[in-house]
C-alpha cells in the first residue's frame, strides 16, 4: 500500500488530484469511506424499517466498554476488535432475546441495556486509565482519519464483505419481517432467527465503522440515510439506491469538511449527512407542491 499511497501523493503534487491526497491518512480515510458507505447505508432502510435507530446508539456505547475490555485482556488500543465486538455482540444478542421475552416497550429495554453498559464503560475506563492517556479513546468516540490503519481497511474489507453476502441472501425474509412480522411468520420466515441474524450483521458493520464515525455518532449514519432516502424514494429499490447515494456523498463530503477545518471525521459525516436529509425534505416538499 505503501506504493499507492506514494502514486496518489505525486498526482496530488501535479495537480491531478486535490491538495489533501498528498496525505496517506486520507486516502486511507477516503477508502475506508468508499467501503463503509455502501454498508452502512444498505442496512440504514432495514433498521429504520425495523425501528433499530435507538438500539444501534446502544451498541455504540457498548462498544466504549468493549474496548476497555479488550485494553484489559492485552489488546493494543488501536485495534481491539475482539473485545468490542465481542462485548457489543454479546449485548445485542442479550437485548434482543430479553424483547423478545418482557413485556415492556422494545426502547425502554434498549435504554436499560444502554445504561448498564454505559456505566460499566465509565467504570472500567476510570480503572484502566493508568495503562493509557484517556484522550487516545477519542478517536473511538468521536472517529478519526488520523488513526486508521492498513490492518483496519482490511477489516473493513473483509467485514463489508460477509456481511453483503448475509444481507443478499436474507434480504427479502429481512425486508418482509420488517414490514409485516405476521405475514413473514405465515410465509415460513423463521422471524427470531431472521432478528437474531440481523442484529449480528449489524453489530460487525458498527464495529468496524467506529474508527470513523465514532461510537458517539454511529447511529447517525445508520439512520439519516435511509430518513434522506424516505423523502423521495418511490419503491423499495429506489429507497434501498438512494440510501447508499447518501451515505456515499455524506461520507465523502464529511471526509473533505474534516481534513480542510481538522475536526472529527464523525462529526463532519453527520453535519454532512443532517444536511443532505433537509435538501431532499426540501426537493420532496417542492415535488410534492408541483404534483
Amino acid at each position: 500500500m505503501t506504493a499507492f499511497y506514494a502514486w496518489v501523493a505525486t498526482l496530488a503534487a501535479h495537480g491531478r488530484l486535490p491538495q489533501p491526497f498528498q496525505y496517506a491518512f486520507f486516502v486511507r480515510g477516503l477508502i475506508s469511506v468508499l467501503l463503509l458507505a455502501p454498508l452502512l447505508g444498505g442496512m440504514s432502510h432495514l433498521v429504520v424499517a425495523r425501528r433499530l435507530a435507538f438500539f444501534s446508539s446502544a451498541l455504540g456505547q457498548a462498544a466504549l466498554t468493549g474496548l476497555t475490555i479488550g485494553i484489559v485482556l492485552g489488546e493494543p488500543l488501536n485495534s481491539a476488535y475482539a473485545g468490542i465486538f465481542g462485548f457489543c455482540l454479546v449485548s445485542a444478542l442479550a437485548m434482543v432475546y430479553v424483547k423478545r421475552r418482557a413485556a415492556l416497550p422494545p426502547d425502554t429495554l434498549i435504554g436499560v441495556f444502554l445504561a448498564l453498559t454505559l456505566g460499566l464503560g465509565i467504570c472500567l475506563l476510570v480503572a484502566v486509565t493508568k495503562r493509557f492517556n484517556i484522550h487516545q479513546v477519542e478517536a473511538v468516540m468521536f472517529g478519526s482519519l488520523l488513526t486508521v490503519t492498513d490492518l483496519d481497511l482490511l477489516v473493513l474489507l473483509i467485514a463489508g464483505v460477509l456481511v453483503g453476502l448475509a444481507l443478499l441472501w436474507s434480504y427479502n425474509a429481512l425486508l418482509l419481517d420488517s414490514l409485516d412480522p405476521a405475514l413473514a411468520r405465515a410465509s415460513g420466515v423463521r422471524t427470531a432467527l431472521v432478528e437474531y441474524v440481523f442484529v449480528v450483521l449489524l453489530t460487525a458493520a458498527i464495529v468496524v465503522s467506529l474508527k470513523i464515525i465514532g461510537a458517539l455518532l454511529v447511529e447517525a449514519m445508520v439512520v439519516v440515510p435511509a430518513a434522506s432516502a424516505r423523502n423521495l424514494a418511490r419503491g423499495t429499490r429506489s429507497y434501498l439506491v438512494i440510501s447508499i447515494v447518501a451515505a456515499l456523498i455524506a461520507g465523502v463530503g464529511g471526509l473533505f469538511i474534516s481534513s480542510r477545518f481538522l475536526v472529527p471525521t464523525g462529526g463532519a459525516v453527520v453535519l454532512a449527512m443532517s444536511a443532505l436529509f433537509f435538501i431532499t425534505l426540501a426537493l420532496a416538499t417542492v415535488r410534492r407542491a408541483l404534483a
